[in-house]
């Protein structure tokens, strides 16, 4: 039976322009879901893309959470995990949807996000050199974002069953802890290994507090690294880094780079850091997370997602040679980071809800990207 119904959802048509509008809802494909969005945390690069010019209208949101309401013909009935899941079940999705047939998908396996022919929920295609969308019109906008009501899940999404009992706004942080599970994840070596980091005795340093930043934070306590350092400025971020058991916490309003660098120095006799995180949305904190690093170290970039322009001096021998420091890269996260991030969530006694600043019905989208500037640690879009 097809559907005649609609749907309404956030539209994003032009910089700084939401609009609300009925979609078609159409029914699930055979092997999809139709969903009701319960939730939709708002991700910094959400921001990002709402201060462009859209190629073509597109609803955003990618970290999403929803009920489902309708299954295909042909759908599964159990998630990435072989749990059996159907209608009225609650489930958090993988954004991306490999094609399974291209160079990086063949080399790296589907689910290693190299694909270059991907689909993305709630992301423009052209912010990560993905082709344009499958749509013909250019006018036409479809439910395939989190800022709406309802979402139409496509064959071959991975997603996970919600454990009972965890609420949806703290499923949606499934998405960016799976950032910060994988941003540890890539830093891991041979146990013994000169430049392992993540011992008992090691210092490591999350540079930027926000929702990515603090879910890394609390990753690396649960790895058990040995002292654990985080920095930002907002209020509510540093009480947050604070209540994740940071053992230092600095405050870069009041603290310069010298007075910082000299607060690591000191808590590491003079070597520096083992591990640094760069989590912040500004360039010059990779180098300021290079000048933290011991020797051997390892410095993770994970904040500097979308391209502004910006760059930063970097001298090669001095910075990185000399010093034999890893650099190492994150921008997406395969299935695999998705399912270790799903039983962290499991874990009660971690304070992911602490981390939940406030909820704004999906029709306020807007106003809750303009909150994201405050004094504000994670926003949550509730579907309702």
């Amino acid at each position: 039976m097809t559907r005649s119904e609609t749907s309404g959802a956030m539209v994003w048509t032009g910089p700084h322009e939401l609009q609300w509008r009925q979609l078609p809802m159409d029914d699930p494909p055979p092997g999809g879901l139709l969903l009701d969005v319960v939730a939709n945390g708002i991700c910094g690069t959400d921001v990002h893309f709402v201060n462009m010019t859209p190629a073509r209208p597109l609803v955003l949101g990618h970290e999403i959470v929803g009920r489902i309401a309708a299954a295909g013909p042909a759908f599964a009935g159990q998630d990435a995990a072989g749990t059996p899941v159907g209608v009225g079940d609650t489930i958090a999705l993988f954004p991306w949807v490999p094609c399974g047939q291209c160079w990086g998908c063949h080399r790296f396996g589907p689910g290693a996000t190299t694909c270059s022919n991907a689909f993305v929920y709630g992301i423009p295609p052209e912010a990560i050199g993905a082709p344009p969308s499958d749509s013909t019109d250019p006018g036409t906008v479809q439910l395939t974002g989190g800022f709406g009501r309802h979402l139409i899940v496509r064959e071959g999404t991975w997603f996970w069953r919600v454990p009972d009992g965890i609420p949806p706004t703290v499923a949606s942080l499934l998405d960016p802890l799976a950032v910060a599970v994988r941003s540890v994840d890539v830093t891991r070596t041979p146990s013994g290994a000169w430049d392992e980091v993540l011992t008992p005795d090691s210092t490591a340093v999350v540079l930027g507090l926000g929702a990515v930043g603090l879910l890394t934070a609390l990753v690396l306590r649960h790895c058990g690294v040995g002292t654990l350092v985080v920095s930002g400025s907002r209020p509510r971020r540093l009480a947050a880094g604070r209540r994740i058991g940071a053992d230092e916490v600095l405050d870069t309003s009041r603290l310069d780079e010298d007075q910082r660098r000299r607060k690591i120095l000191d808590l590491t006799a003079g070597r520096g850091a083992d591990l640094v995180v760069d989590a912040t949305n500004n360039p010059a904190a990779l180098a300021e997370a290079m000048s933290y690093v011991r020797r051997l170290g390892t410095v993770v970039e994970v904040g500097n997602v979308i391209p502004t322009g910006t760059t930063i001096s970097v001298d090669p021998a001095s910075d990185i040679c000399q010093t034999n420091i890893k650099i190492l890269g994150v921008t997406f996260n395969p299935p695999r980071s998705y399912a270790e991030a799903i039983a962290l969530l499991s874990d009660r006694a971690l304070p992911f809800e602490d981390l939940i600043t406030g909820t704004y019905p999906v029709r306020n989208a807007d106003a809750a990207l303009d909150a994201l500037s405050g004094d504000v640690v994670k926003l949550v879009l509730s579907g309702e």
